[in-house]
Order: C-alpha cells, then sequence, then structure tokens
C-alpha cells in the first residue's frame, strides 16, 4: 500500500510559480488558488506531485535498507564484543565499572548488567591492590599501553591470576578520564609455570644431593652447555671454560679420550643414547671417575638437541675398586691355604716314601747282597737287584715331584737345574738361563715359580713333542720375568678352551694369579713362548 503524502501550501505555491505564464494572481496574491487553477495545470500539478511521491518512496526504502544494514554491523560487532576470548572493561577515575562484555562478565562469576557500578578493585586480592593502583597511576602518565599481572578473589573465593592491560582515554562529557581496560585469564598458564618452577628446584636439589649435572648439545652444534652442578663436578672455572666439545675432551684423561671422543660423535650423528664411564684429569690433578648418560630431546620439527646428565662416580668406583680387591684378596687366600695344604701334604708323603719305604728298599737290598756271597744264586740276585733299584728310583722320584729337597737346601737356582738334568735326555735338551739374585725372594715366591716351570716342562714332553726347551727367569726393577720357549707343535685347541678344561694350564693359571701376576701366550706351529710376569714382593699379599 503506498504512503500518503501531505503537500503543504507553500509548496504547492512553489509548483505554481514555476508556471506563472499560465497562472493569475489577483493584486494583493491573497485570492484562493483554486480560483485560478485550470483544467491543464490541475493535470500537471498531479503528474509532479506524482513524481515527488515517488522519489520520496525510493529514498524512504533506501533510508530502511540502511537502517537495517546499520542495525545487522551493530548486532556483529556486539557479539565480537561480548564473546570475544578476552574480558573488555571500561572504568571510570574511581574504578567504576561503567561498561563490560560478557567474557568479563563471566571472568568475574557474575551474570547479566549486575557488574555495573561495581568497584573494579573488590575483586583484587589485598596483597595485590598497590600493584593495581600503580597500574592506573601509570596509564595516566603515559600514552601507551600499560600492562601488569594481578591476583583476583571472586565472590565464591575462587582464585584467578589475570594479565591486565589498558590505556587512557579522556570522557567527552566531562573532565575525568576512563580506563579502557583488557583482562585475560592467565591462570592455568599460572599454575603451569608454578608446577614447572617447583618441578625444575626439585630437579636442581636432586641432582645437586645426587651430584649430577646437566648438559646439552644443540643439534650440528660443536658447543656443550654445562650447569653449575656439572663445571662443579668437572671442577671447571666458567670463566675459563670456552664450551666447545674440543675443550670439554681435553678434561678427559688422556687413556680414555678416543673412547669418548668416539663414543660421543657416534650419538650426535646417529642419534643413539649414551651411556659410557671414563676418567678426567682435575685442575688440581686428581684424577675422578665420571659417567654421562644422554640422548636426542625432540622439542619440535626445527628444535632437536641432545641432552643427559653428567655424575661423579669417584666415590662409588672406589667401593667397588676396594670390594673387587678384597674378593681378589679373599680368593687369593683360600688359593693359598689350598695350594699349601697341597704343599704339606706333598711333603708328608715325600718324606714318608724318603725316610720310610726308601730305607727299607735300601736295607732290603743290602741283606739280599749280603745273601748273594753265601749262597749261588748270582742271576736270580741280579734281577732282585735291579728291581729294587728301580723302584729306589721311581720313588726317589715321587718325592722329588712332590717336593724337591734340593730347592730348599739350595735356593731356586739349583733345583731348576737339578730339574733340568733330571728332564733332560738325547731326544730332548733344556737350556736354562737365570738370574742368581733369584735366590733372594721368598721361599714361599721361589716355590710357585719352580711349580710354574715344572709344570710348563712337562706340557712341553707330553704334549708339544719339543725337542728343545730354553727356561728363562729374570729379576730387575722388583719384577720377576718367567720366559718358557719350546719349538714344539704349539697348542692344537683353542687357547681360551685349552685354560679353561686343561688341568696343568688351570693350576698354572691359579698360581700366577695367586702371585697376582700376568700371562703371555704366543703359539704357532713352529712353537710355543709362554711369557709370565709378577712382583718379587707379592708374598706381602698371600
Amino acid at each position: 500500500m503506498a504512503k500518503q503524502y501531505h503537500i503543504s501550501e507553500e509548496k504547492l505555491k512553489a509548483i505554481l510559480l514555476r508556471n506563472s505564464e499560465r497562472m493569475k494572481l489577483s493584486n494583493n496574491g491573497q485570492e484562493s488558488i483554486k480560483r485560478i487553477l485550470t483544467n491543464g495545470d490541475i493535470s500537471t500539478l498531479l503528474n509532479e506531485l506524482n513524481v515527488y511521491q515517488v522519489e520520496l518512496e525510493m529514498q524512504s526504502n533506501e533510508l530502511q535498507t540502511s537502517y537495517e544494514t546499520l542495525d545487522a554491523e551493530r548486532g556483529k560487532f556486539a557479539d565480537l564484543y561480548d564473546f570475544a576470548p578476552i574480558g573488555y572493561f571500561i572504568i571510570d577515575h574511581l574504578g567504576m565499572i561503567e561498561e563490560v562484555n560478557q567474557t568479563g562478565i563471566n571472568l568475574l562469576g557474575f551474570s547479566g548488567p549486575i557488574l555495573r557500578n561495581k568497584r573494579f578493585q573488590s575483586f583484587i586480592c589485598h596483597q595485590h591492590l598497590e600493584k593495581f593502583y600503580s597500574f592506573l597511576n601509570r596509564m595516566q602518565n603515559s600514552n601507551e599501553k600499560i600492562n601488569t599481572e594481578v591476583k583476583l578473589i571472586l565472590a565464591n573465593q575462587q582464585v584467578l591470576y589475570v594479565r591486565m592491560e589498558g590505556i587512557v582515554i579522556p570522557s567527552f562529557s566531562s573532565s575525568n578520564i576512563k580506563y579502557y581496560i583488557t583482562v585475560i585469564d592467565i591462570t592455568e598458564s599460572r599454575n603451569a609455570q608454578q608446577l614447572l618452577q617447583e618441578t625444575k628446584e626439585r630437579l636442581e636439589m636432586t641432582l645437586k644431593a645426587s651430584s649430577m649435572g646437566f648438559w646439552s648439545i644443540e643439534n650440528g652444534s660443536d658447543q656443550i652447555v654445562l650447569d653449575e652442578y656439572s663445571h662443579d663436578i668437572l671442577d671447571l672455572d666458567p670463566l675459563k671454560f670456552n664450551g666447545t666439545l674440543k675443550s670439554f675432551f681435553l678434561l678427559i684423561h688422556p687413556d680414555d679420550q678416543s673412547k669418548v671422543r668416539y663414543s660421543y660423535m657416534y650419538s650426535l650423528n646417529n642419534l643413539t643414547e649414551m651411556d659410557l664411564e671414563f676418567r678426567i684429569l682435575t685442575q688440581s690433578g686428581t684424577i675422578k671417575d665420571i659417567a654421562t648418560k644422554g640422548q636426542q630431546i625432540v622439542v619440535s620439527e626445527d628444535h632437536k638437541f641432545f641432552a643427559g646428565i653428567i655424575m661423579d662416580i669417584t666415590e662409588r668406583k672406589k667401593l667397588l675398586r676396594e670390594a673387587e680387591d678384597l674378593k681378589l684378596e679373599q680368593q687369593r687366600a683360600v688359593l693359598s691355604a689350598t695350594l699349601d695344604a697341597q704343599e704339606n701334604e706333598r711333603f708328608k708323603i715325600s718324606r714318608a716314601l724318603h725316610d720310610s719305604i726308601c730305607q727299607i728298599l735300601y736295607g732290603i737290598r743290602l741283606n739280599l747282597q749280603s745273601l748273594r756271597h753265601y749262597k749261588n744264586h748270582t742271576r736270580d740276585f741280579e734281577n732282585v737287584d735291579q728291581l729294587l733299584d728301580q723302584a729306589i728310583r721311581e720313588t726317589r722320584e715321587i718325592s722329588y715331584e712332590l717336593t724337591p729337597s734340593v730347592l730348599k737346601d739350595f735356593g731356586f737356582c739349583a733345583g731348576i737345574k737339578e730339574m733340568t738334568i733330571r728332564l733332560s735326555t738325547p731326544e730332548f735338551l733344556i737350556k736354562t738361563s737365570i738370574s742368581k739374585n733369584i735366590d733372594k725372594i721368598h721361599p714361599t715366591i721361589q716355590l710357585y715359580a719352580f711349580r710354574i716351570i715344572q709344570e710348563l716342562i712337562n706340557n712341553c714332553i707330553k704334549h708339544a713333542h719339543a725337542t728343545l726347551a730354553e727356561i728363562t727367569v729374570r729379576l730387575k726393577n722388583d719384577s720377576i720375568t718367567i720366559v718358557v720357549f719350546d719349538n714344539g707343535e704349539g697348542f692344537k685347541t683353542d687357547l681360551t678352551h685349552a685354560l679353561r678344561h686343561g688341568s696343568g694350564l688351570r693350576g698354572i693359571k691359579n698360581q700366577v694369579f695367586l702371585l697376582n701376576g700376568n700371562i703371555d701366550f704366543e703359539t704357532t706351529s713352529k712353537g710355543t713362548t709362554i711369557t709370565i710376569t709378577f712382583n718379587k714382593d707379592i708374598h706381602l699379599a698371600v
């Protein structure tokens, strides 16, 4: 339905004046318009009125569309304002809340417009009020945005930590200022930071209590970052340490540098876990045992680094070494007691053979020899005499094998030479080269060394099928070296297997262990050389 418009008389006069050549007014201009209009004038007037009506309708429609568009845009911005992820507040110079969006209302635990005209500082923790007033004061004295963090306590006693950012804008209606403030809830972030800080402090306390430090290396970097505990462990001055891997490797004991450098570079290049122990030389010249572990840490695709811990295990290593030494001493004590018991039993058997059986055999032989002069049984007596001679010789051999009396009576050198004379034959020659001062070592050491050489020579005869054996014994700088060479066939089985299953070699190994010495084998098809070294004063430990 078309809208109806009222045309005033003045408007109508204006229309008529544009057609004045067709109009005749009275002298005083007050005649009624109706009396001077012709039918044509009325028709023209009606047409122009229709045109004006159409123009007014078009303008009205445009205004209506503009109003609707503006209302829609206002609704959009109202929604953005109310449901933005941060709270918007307009506060007057006294701290009264004049405007607030829905997020701000929800943030403070209210609903609807009830929050307006409340003092914002009434929500701030008492301890943070001074911080809030300082925030307002700094906004007044600055044209830039000012920020702060405060603690809020809501009506339900819930605690919030918020970050506030604001600026001062003068009021158009008065001389007072207004504060435009944004408020963001950072409680979760603050709690996470607090938890992270507490975790960091606990970690630092744990590292300090456990003598552990932390290190890290960025991917592709030659710099190693050490924390303060690592500096303490490595006895480093942070101001003098340049942080390069090269400088770090120089701290390591020369004997361990190659191993540590290889392990670090291999783990860094291949992204494998690292777990190694090494020694370092401190600035004071002492040696420390260090253990380190590490692995790759992936923060993001573009941020990866290698990190780990470093520990001082000097005391632990010392205790382990002491425990190992104690274990070895116990093993030596048991082995020494076993060997001593064996030697005592051998001595008893040897003495019994020498003092009893040999003497009886000698007596029988003498009696038979005296009987031979009175009765004509020469051939029979010769056979008996040969058998007795063989029994006496074998008994003496057994007695010597059990306990070589010449060793006790005349010393190590004489004992070895006497053994070589007894065992040498035209098919097997034994040569010796022995230091004369070897007789000055402890008798127990002499006995063990003699037993070792005796067993090695027996092996040459029984297994090596050698024609020559050479025995060399040297005493130099308190160190005794025994070298036994033979030109036999060498070991036919694996050396480890022979040491484990051969009773003779196992006995040699036990005696070398008892002497805290080292044994080395070199064997080929052309012969075998066995070298044994130990300290001459090792008797103090057995």
